[in-house]
Formats: structure tokens, sequence, C-alpha cells
């Protein structure tokens, strides 16, 4: 193929675009064909182009849709995973998980990260009385900061809490941070361009050996390009589907 679209999740792309352009360049180069990045402004846009694309970089819900659409697993990052951060009301004398056992707590039921955090204390035994929902997970730090709806504790995406200001963060009590490892975004691969799997994957999997290949995955927080396993597939699925 002369010319394959690339297109990446817009929540890894809010922020430093160029990232993704100057991976699409190294793809390019190294794949001996044009890789033109296509930025998606929101996942409105994403979603009704991304099974137009020929490689995407999706989070999992969507990555999960693409398989489904016989897209092709390629690669994912060897560090990154969609985790949650739990968060309490700051007069909370020392929450640990355990104080979200039988108790109301509040996330954004839409988002897969709650499942993350449910899923997180399920194996520790613990079960919340009830998910409230909120908008959005800034919505989530403030009603937890206020107390709404009787609730002091909650689940925030490790990302979003990540990129608050320290004047946010303050607003509640960290308690800590999942560890599910189960959950992530990938790079898959439309049937349509299913040639070029071999190529891409030997790129991407030396991507971290070669200077500025490992400039670009560096400025992307990725510390190499794996190859997911059909377990590791599997239970992505699982997740998603609950």
């Amino acid at each position: 193929m002369d010319k394959l679209t690339l297109m990446v999740c817009p929540h890894d792309t809010a922020k430093k675009p160029d990232r993704w352009f100057r991976f699409a360049q190294y793809l390019s180069l190294n794949l001996h064909a044009t890789v033109h990045f296509e930025l998606a402004m929101d996942f409105q846009e994403f979603r009704q182009k991304m099974n137009d694309a020929d490689i995407v970089y999706a989070n999992p819900g969507d990555s999960v849709t693409l398989l489904n659409n016989n897209f092709i697993s390629v690669a994912r990052s060897s560090n990154l995973y969609d985790e949650v951060v739990f968060i309490a009301h700051n007069e909370l004398n020392n929450p640990s998980l355990a104080s979200f056992q039988g108790a109301k707590l509040l996330s954004v039921m839409s988002m897969l990260a709650t499942k993350v955090g449910l899923n997180a204390l399920e194996s520790q035994g613990i079960k919340p009385l009830e998910v409230i929902d909120k908008p959005s997970w800034l919505a989530v730090v403030k009603a937890v900061a206020n107390q709404e709806n009787d609730a002091s504790l909650g689940f925030v995406y490790k990302d979003t809490y990540e990129e608050l200001g320290e004047t946010t963060k303050s607003l509640v009590k960290y308690i800590g941070t999942s560890e599910q490892k189960t959950v992530f975004h990938q790079l898959v691969l439309a049937p349509k361009a299913t040639q070029i799997q071999k190529s891409l994957t030997s790129v991407l999997l030396e991507m971290n050996q070669n200077p500025k290949g490992k400039d670009i995955l560096n400025e992307l927080n990725i510390e190499q390009w794996i190859i997911p396993t059909a377990s590791e597939i599997e239970k992505l699925k699982q997740v998603v589907a609950e």
C-alpha cells in the first residue's frame, strides 16, 4: 500500500498532538509507505471515521469494537494501562479500600474505568452499596469534595487525575491507584491493510532500539511496543462486555 491513514484516540491527542504526527512520519520512513495522521477533534468524529482508517490507536472500548469489525490487534504499550485513582473526602480519617465496603461512591458510569475500579474492589472482596453517576471525572472530584448524595468516596480515571492541578487535587484525599493491568489502549490494523501486518509489527517492536524511535516513544510515554496475548485480548473483551 502506498498510502495509509492513522487515527488516534482523542484522549491521547488532546495535548501535544504533534507527537503523533512524528509517530506517523516515523512509520512512513520505516514502512516505505506514506502514513497520514488524521486528527479527530472529538470522540464523535473519531468513531465516525475509525472504521475507514488503516491503523488505529484506540482506547479499550473502541479497540474491542474495531476487533469485532475484523480489525487485527498489532501492538500495545508495555507500560500503560487504564486504571483508576481512589479518592475520599478530606475529612475522612485514614480512608482505605476497605472504606468502600457497603459505601456509596461517585464515578462516571459510562466510562470503562469505572468497571476497572469495581473489579479492583471485587478482587479484594469489597462491594460498595451504590455507584452514583456523574457527568465527568472533574465532577466526581467536586462531588466527593462536597459529599454530594451523602457520598465521600469515588473513582477518577488515573490519566485525568494526573493531569489535574495541585489545587484541584487538594480538594480530595488520595487513597491509592488500582493495578489491574487488564485494560489498555492498543494499535489495531484494518482488514484492508493486513498485507503490512508483518512489516508494521517489526517496525513497532524494534522502535525502542532506534534512537529516533526511542525519542518518539518517550514523547508518548511508551517504554516499548509489545504484542498483546490472546488471553489479554480475551480478558479485555470480558471487561468491556461486563
